[in-house]
């Protein structure tokens, strides 16, 4: 009972209000209480701080040291020279930080270690101005490196030292300087002070020196037509800016070099940050490797506040060379650049000469050509009137006519039968004297088997015996060049045109320059509908597209023509002149138009990969002329369209890979396939397709060439000149490491046109086929126009302003500036000049037997 009264009695005590005494008490104890339990150590640094008080931070009215918090850190501008230290217990590495009032053009030279850290502040008032930063150490080291991190209003760099690059290789070379160029960052409001803060610390114990200097880069900026020259290293690049005059609206910045240091240039918008080192470059702008040159177009519109220009050198050459080639270890990486930006020709003026110009001479060229042809119906009517003229007197004065000796088409000389009494196959000369006799009337529609054409004793066949089927068998045979070469077409335009276009887009959304081989040099970006990064070599195809346009409307026209003959002759019941395969004709047009779609979606962005769409329908220009000549005269025995189709598939594929290997044994293999195909076809044309591939018959051919003279002595030089060029060609691409193969491809093609077209134009003047020469002069005048200008553009086009076979650094050393009208270079020439030349030639086959079309073809011979 007492106890519990006493613990009523104390709270009730305790539960009463305190007095001011008691508070004052229960204070003083607390206090008593905090200061039991604070630790009594001093800071780290005391005895330097008792040492040398004048290097630290002293509160302003107060003499003893200012000790600060932990975590706490003074934001204030601090006085030249001042220091400010951490407390012992912070778990920074740094534990001082001197703060300098810096300015410009002064080096600081100083000596630190872990426990310091400087602080450089720079001051200035003009907006106006740029600067730039040079550090320096010659004791860093990698482990421990020097850091640098550099303030500015709206942004913020930072780089160590030694500063480390890693080649593609996987070593690393250490530059002991760097030079960095701030991004300019004007204040709108010009009385306002600014300030650049430069923090240095390093993690090293042992003392570390280094040298900083901040300048004002007075060498920013760039103008017009003003050439800069410069040393550019790895760890010290260069910047500069340019703004666009207000009557220009796109300029070319071109830099040149003697030497052959990789070195990467890059066109930014003039925005911070500034992407100015070898592994952030790619994710602005657009850039470029160079070695010895280099051009960028720029436009105002995609930058109408100017751009600046990054020069960059690589950490090795790795980027600048040929896959196939060892890129060379250099131990100095400076490299001495000039540059000049300067004014290429305007947008309104390209357009002129574009659209207007271009478009101006081949319409005029359409209206001389369309003149021309009206001028060959009438001298080909005049022709025809004659003709009938001199036929009416023939058939009047008959009887007066030596009557003309016929010999049976397939009757065998008794002399061309061996000793051993098998037959003679035709390989030496005859001793009958029917090498000029007329061949039975061609009514007759039974067809020679192979074996009576092979076992004729006859030199020299006529077109009737070549052609014993109706006219519109012919006809339709021919058609079937157009609609499989419309199809193949359709289905080749579509993917390569996807598979260009993407192309070219990476090259713009990635900005590497290298992807696509251009002439930088005279390569205008232009916005038609799309967007082009070279307009002009893209333009320039127009002529094929024209000109195959206005070959087909001949063709048609001639077509037309030559129906409305057929019916007056089928009416009369003989035929004359050589079947005209307007087929082929068809497809030859055709074939021009496509190719200049295809070359149109390589120049969007040429490169290794697309060559082929570049030279694929070339090839098939090639192979349709020569079965054009060869059909003329060898109706019954042509190919038929989808074997050669097929064939030019296989050829195409090989061409395609190229584009993955270039190895011996697969040269090997082609030279191989190559020969086999040109003796095979030789043979061919020798026998005009009646023979056959048995160990007897060939046997037999090779023993009677051997002991006799050949009969067909004129096919016989084709075949051995033929046979010599391709020898050459292959053992030239299999002893050469010629890497464009699709080039050697087409020259093959190329060599055996010429060959057989000379053939046939001699043996047309041997046969005493004048007319074309003399009389009726415009194929001649076709020929020579088609040899003009296919040897003035081989000129042009020997002169490459770019190779994909080089790395693209090396390619655009072989860049060239226009030749015309500042638009075109010449590549550009050679599209105009090569569709010309193919336009002539073609133009050339289609009326070069227009003087025998009114001939009987009994009367015609074949060769």
């Amino acid at each position: 009972m007492g106890i519990r009264n006493s613990n009523i009695y104390w709270t009730r005590q305790w539960a009463r209000p305190l007095t001011l005494e008691k508070q004052k008490i229960f204070l003083c104890l607390l206090i008593v209480l905090f200061l039991l339990i604070q630790p009594a150590k001093h800071g780290v640094l005391g005895s330097e701080i008792h040492q040398h008080p004048e290097n630290f931070l002293k509160e302003e009215g107060t003499k003893g040291l200012r000790v600060l918090p932990a975590n706490w850190t003074d934001t204030r501008v601090q006085p030249s020279n001042a220091m400010t230290c951490l407390s012992s217990d912070d778990t920074r590495e740094n534990n001082c930080v001197q703060v300098i009032q810096a300015s410009f053009s002064q080096t600081y030279s100083k000596t630190f270690n872990s426990s310091l850290e400087f602080r450089l502040i720079y001051s200035y008032s003009d907006p106006h101005k740029n600067f730039a930063v040079s550090v320096d150490s010659s004791d860093a080291d990698v482990e421990h490196p020097i850091l640098f991190v550099v303030r500015q209003q709206k942004a913020v760099t930072s780089w160590e030292l030694p500063y480390v690059l890693e080649s593609s290789f996987g070593y690393q070379r250490r530059y002991n300087t760097f030079r960095r160029t701030l991004c300019p960052q004007p204040t709108r409001r010009a009385e306002s002070v600014n300030q650049i803060v430069v923090d240095v610390s390093t993690s090293s114990r042992s003392n570390v020196t280094f040298s900083l200097k901040m300048t004002v880069d007075s060498q920013l900026f760039v103008r017009l037509d003003e050439e800069r020259r410069m040393s550019v290293t790895p760890s010290q690049n260069r910047i500069f800016k340019f703004t666009f005059p207000t009557s220009v609206t796109q300029v070319a910045v071109t830099s040149k070099s003697l030497d052959d240091v990789c070195l990467t240039v890059s066109v930014q918008s003039p925005k911070c940050p500034i992407f100015d080192t070898i592994y952030n470059v790619e994710y602005e702008g657009f850039r470029q490797t160079m070695t010895g040159q280099s051009t960028i177009i720029v436009q105002k519109e995609q930058y109408p506040e100017g751009f600046y220009l990054v020069y960059i050198v690589n950490t090795d050459d790795e980027k600048c060379v040929n896959s196939r080639t060892l890129a060379p270890l250099r131990t100095n990486r400076t490299k001495e650049v000039t540059f000049t930006i300067q004014e290429t020709v305007s947008v309104q003026q390209f357009r002129n000469v574009i659209f207007i110009a271009t478009l101006g001479v081949y319409a005029g060229f359409i209206v001389l050509i369309i003149a021309t042809c009206v001028l060959v119906e009438f001298r080909r009517n005049k022709t025809k009137q004659a003709r009938r003229e001199w036929e009416a007197t023939v058939k009047i004065h008959k009887s007066e006519l030596e009557p003309i000796s016929e010999v049976p088409e397939f009757q065998i000389s008794e002399t061309t039968k061996t000793e051993n009494g098998h037959l003679d196959l035709s390989c030496h000369e005859t001793t009958s004297n029917d090498a000029d006799d007329v061949f039975s009337d061609t009514t007759n529609p039974i067809r020679p088997t192979r074996q009576e054409n092979k076992l004729t004793s006859k030199r020299w066949r006529r077109v009737s015996e070549m052609t014993k089927h109706q006219a519109d068998f012919y006809n339709k045979k021919s058609k079937r060049y157009v609609s499989e070469l419309c199809i193949i077409a359709v289905f080749y335009l579509i993917p390569a045109i996807q598979l260009v276009w993407n192309h070219k887009d990476m090259m713009v959304t990635t900005g590497d320059q290298d992807m696509c081989y251009y002439n930088f040099a005279c390569a205008y970006p232009y916005h038609l509908l799309i967007d082009f990064a070279d307009f002009n070599h893209f333009f320039s195809n127009i002529g094929y597209v024209v000109l195959g346009t206005t070959f087909v409307f001949i063709t048609k026209r001639r077509d037309y023509i030559h129906t409305m003959m057929m019916r007056k002759q089928n009416a009369v019941g003989e035929q004359r002149g050589i079947p005209p395969h307007y087929g082929l004709s068809y497809s030859m047009g055709f074939g021009l138009i496509v190719e200049g779609i295809l070359s149109a979606c390589y120049h969007l962005c040429p490169t290794r990969m697309n060559y082929q769409f570049d030279t694929s329908f070339m090839y098939v220009l090639a192979v349709l002329c020569t079965l054009k000549l060869y059909h003329a005269r060898h109706a019954d025995i042509n190919v038929k369209s989808h074997m050669a189709y097929i064939v030019l598939a296989l050829l195409v594929l090989l061409g395609a890979g190229t584009a993955f290997t270039s190895e011996f044994y697969f040269k090997l293999g082609f030279t191989v396939v190559h020969l086999i195909a040109c003796v095979a076809l030789a043979i061919d044309v020798y026998y005009m397709g009646h023979w056959k591939l048995d160990k007897e018959t060939m046997v037999e051919h090779v023993n009677t060439c051997w002991k006799s003279r050949p009969l067909y002595l004129e096919r016989l030089t084709l075949v051995v000149v033929g046979v010599v060029c391709n020898v050459a060609f292959a053992v030239t691409q299999l002893v050469i490491d010629s890497v464009d193969f699709n080039t050697h491809l087409l020259a093959v093609f190329m060599i055996n046109l010429f060959v057989y077209s000379v053939f046939y134009v001699i043996m047309k003047m041997h046969k005493r086929e004048w007319a074309f020469v003399t009389h009726r002069i415009y194929p001649f005048l076709f020929l020579l126009a088609a040899l003009a200008f296919w040897l003035t553009g081989s000129y042009f086009f020997l002169k490459k302003a770019a190779k994909w076979e080089k790395s693209p650094a090396e390619s655009r050393m072989l860049n060239q500036e226009c030749l015309v009208a500042n638009v075109y270079d010449t590549h550009d020439l050679w599209h105009f000049l090569s569709s010309t030349g193919l336009f002539f030639f073609f133009m050339f086959l289609l009326t070069l037997d227009d003087d025998i079309e009114s001939k009987s073809r009994r009367d015609i011979p074949v060769f």
